[in-house]
């Protein structure tokens, strides 16, 4: 899961035609990471996004990807600089024509919503699924309590440049 950090002051303060504009330039960036990587589009709700992968590498590789390439364009656009919060995790969601349902949809989502923005977080298991080919760093994990689940759940900030 993708969203725009504090996407609803944002659009406030740009009016609507510049906000859907920034938008178009948000969903260009992150729709090229999907292409390259082979994700799906699962759906689009305002500014968040809901992807699929058929691989947790492709889909840590993607969110790499759009975090930097959103990093670059908030650079060359500060007046408009955009955050985004990604979530990650993997799992045997249940499929129904073009829409993903069950937990682990759930879940991939309540970590969307613990990332900061700028932040890539994943789950354990998508980490311990990713971390073996040594490219790709994690910092620290954190503890997080999910809204609905219960008990807490270990989460991984991902390093990237």
């Amino acid at each position: 899961f993708i969203d725009i950090e504090g996407s609803t002051p944002m659009a406030e303060r740009l009016g609507d035609l510049r906000w859907l504009a920034l938008l178009r330039e948000t969903n260009s960036i992150v729709r090229a990471e999907i292409a390259r990587y082979g994700g799906f589009e699962v759906k689009t709700i305002g500014d968040a996004f809901m992807l699929a992968f058929g691989s947790a590498r492709r889909a840590l590789l993607c969110a790499i990807g759009v975090q930097q390439g959103i990093a670059r364009y908030s650079a060359d656009h500060p007046e408009h600089a955009v955050r985004l919060r990604i979530g990650l995790h993997a799992g045997e969601p249940v499929r129904e024509g073009n829409d993903f349902h069950g937990r682990s949809v759930i879940l991939a989502s309540r970590i969307a919503g613990e990332a900061a923005g700028g932040e890539i977080l994943a789950s354990a298991l998508l980490r311990e699924l990713t971390e073996s080919a040594g490219d790709i760093r994690f910092e620290v994990g954190r503890e997080v309590a999910l809204k609905g689940f219960a008990g807490t759940h270990q989460v991984y900030p991902v390093r990237f440049a």
